[in-house]
């Protein structure tokens, strides 16, 4: 049999079909195999790559926050070990990037979470991350949108995440109370 050793940048192969496609051809069907339609899976930088404006439109919003072990969790990694395994996996320091941006020149807020930074999961930084993102929506009158790619609330924090659930919740609906 013959051995293909492809260069992970260049070339993906499609687990759908087992093509292998060229990385810049898979990026201009926006991560859909041309061959049998398989969704590649997109990280929250590709969903601001594929619709927002531009750099030029983009401005992040709380890019600082970022999550702590509170809690001192241990299970079989200790937490801070796995927010660095994540960080360097996905080159993010959170769980999600929120921006008040562009589309068609329209402003708004999106929130876009990424699945590759420990499942997606709300911690305490994710969950007022969202919050302050709708608090900047609701004081200028954007409209807001969410690509939500979780796994839940984040175990490692415990109570501490699902706390940010009721609050992003209920900044939800202060939100659709002003019309956003």
């Amino acid at each position: 049999t013959e051995r293909r050793n492809v260069a992970e940048d260049l070339w993906s192969k499609c687990p759908g079909c087992g093509e292998y496609i060229y990385r810049q051809e898979l990026q201009k069907a926006q991560m859909v195999c041309p061959s049998c339609a398989h969704h590649f899976p997109i990280g929250c930088r590709g969903y601001i790559d594929l619709l927002l404006d531009g750099a030029d439109s983009i401005t992040e919003l709380n890019p600082g926050l970022i999550s702590v072990d509170a809690l001192g969790f241990k299970a079989r990694k200790k937490y801070t070990e796995q927010l660095a395994a994540a960080e360097k996996k996905t080159g993010l320091k959170e769980a999600v990037i929120t921006v008040a941006a562009t589309i068609d020149n329209y402003p708004l807020v999106l929130a876009v979470m990424d699945f590759g930074f420990i499942g997606g999961s709300m911690g305490s930084a994710v969950g007022e991350k969202i919050s302050r993102a709708i608090d900047y929506a609701r004081e200028h009158r954007f409209p807001m949108a969410t690509i939500s790619a979780s796994g839940g609330a984040r175990m490692q924090e415990g109570a501490l995440s699902l706390m940010k659930m009721a609050k992003t919740s209920a900044k939800l609906a202060l939100l659709h109370e002003a019309g956003g």
